[in-house]
């Protein structure tokens, strides 16, 4: 797979996650989104492991956008938790997903940073 590819793959997969986690935050009763949001970051970490963005070679940096992607998933996340439990929740959560999952595929493929392997430290 080339170099485009995989980081399209990347990102596109932390943004769709996302953007399902908001819309279940913004439909379901509880617990179900400490569910959601527990299955998040465990998908997070581990698909961050399988593409090698979490590592020694890394140094220490996360492969991330500026901070700038934590205000826009925060003000995502904070829309979803204030539909919660309204009567648009039914209508407005699936929505706000998938205004999250663009918003947040747009943002990442644009300024996000990912560490690819050199040849002369791929194994």
């Amino acid at each position: 797979m080339n170099r485009n590819a995989t980081v399209r793959n990347y990102w596109l997969a932390l943004a769709a996650m996302y953007g399902l986690t908001l819309s279940v935050v913004a439909m379901a009763d509880w617990p179900w989104p400490l569910f959601m949001g527990g299955a998040f970051i465990l998908f997070a970490i581990l698909h961050s492991i399988r593409y090698r963005q979490v590592g020694q070679k890394v140094e220490g940096k996360l492969a991330t956008a500026s901070p700038g992607v934590g205000v826009v998933g925060g003000i995502f996340g904070a829309a979803a938790v204030l539909i919660h439990g309204t009567p648009v929740a039914i209508w407005a959560g699936p929505l706000l997903g998938v205004i999250t999952f663009l918003g947040m595929y747009l943002y990442l493929h644009r300024y996000g940073r990912f560490y690819s392997q050199t040849s002369e430290t791929a194994t």
